[in-house]
């Protein structure tokens, strides 16, 4: 496996040709991943040590993307107020990677990204993503619903639901992408993944005594995820967190995935597994020609 620089006929012929006139018309770095992988990790990682901001959806974007237009025009007539102004030199330094975060399937984000956006993929043992969602769903999208239930729909995606399924979501984008980072690399040493990330953006010197743990992201200290919300309270705000930051660690599906569905997931997506480097038993082994 080659996780860097892979790039196929398939994400040209889905993207298409790109005649965008300016430079963040488009979003121009993707930050894919099935949910639950690490993302708003990731995502805090590129802000606070690199100051590289992502946008959260394509409508977040493109709302975003009106606004500095609308600002720009007022500016070059002279019209803008104080508050104006910071807002678009704030816009200014949220737009300058112009980079989004994603959980489709590529067929459904690539044509509205640039042509030669760069794509990296963070990618987690299915099993705790799905143990992890289903958590999620539970306790924040559907607080009291079953979480068994909530495990098993996430596991069988019918008709393509869930992004794709778990196993759908990791072939199509690692096929593509040009950096493959594994959570559980990612969390053990950040530092490395940092490295991949400077060299592939072609970023500035990083920042690492910033990186964020997963203690000071369940605690508000980064941007996404955590971050503190108006209308809560102090205590209502640090039991969100408690519940979005629920775990951070591998191999929790030892304990919250029943032998059954253990065994109905490896029979769905065994295949897809071996072929990332993930074993039944929850071994670790991944290609490094990277």
């Amino acid at each position: 496996m080659i996780y860097i620089g892979r790039r196929s006929k398939y994400a040209d012929s889905v993207c298409g040709k790109n005649k965008s006139t300016e430079k963040f018309d488009k979003p121009g770095i993707i930050l894919a991943s099935f949910p639950r992988s690490g993302n708003t990790f990731l995502r805090n990682i590129l802000l606070d040590v690199f100051g590289v901001y992502s946008w959260n959806n394509i409508n977040v974007y493109n709302k975003g993307l009106k606004e500095f237009r609308k600002l720009e025009k007022l500016n070059a007539l002279n019209a803008i107020t104080a508050p104006g102004e910071r807002k678009l030199n704030k816009l200014r330094e949220q737009f300058a990677f112009a980079a989004i975060k994603t959980h489709e399937v590529p067929k459904n984000i690539l044509p509205i990204c640039k042509q030669d956006a760069k794509i990296i993929y963070l990618l987690r043992d299915g099993r705790d993503a799905l143990i992890s969602m289903a958590h999620h769903r539970k306790d924040i999208i559907e607080p009291g619903s079953d979480f068994l239930k909530n495990l098993k729909e996430a596991l069988w995606a019918p008709m393509g639901s869930y992004f794709g399924g778990w196993g759908a979501n990791v072939e199509q984008w690692t096929e593509i992408a040009d950096l493959v980072i594994y959570f559980e690399d990612l969390v053990n040493d950040p530092e490395k993944e940092i490295r991949r990330l400077q060299e592939l953006l072609d970023l500035p010197e990083p920042k690492m005594d910033r990186i964020p743990t997963f203690d000071s992201q369940r605690n508000g200290g980064s941007h996404f995820g955590g971050k503190k919300r108006k209308r809560l309270s102090k205590e209502e705000q640090d039991d969100f967190n408690q519940r979005f930051f629920r775990s951070g660690k591998s191999g929790g599906w030892k304990q919250d995935m029943p032998e059954e569905i253990r065994e109905k997931f490896w029979k769905k997506y065994g295949s897809v597994m071996t072929k990332v480097g993930y074993s039944s038993d929850g071994s670790f082994k991944k290609d490094t020609d990277d």
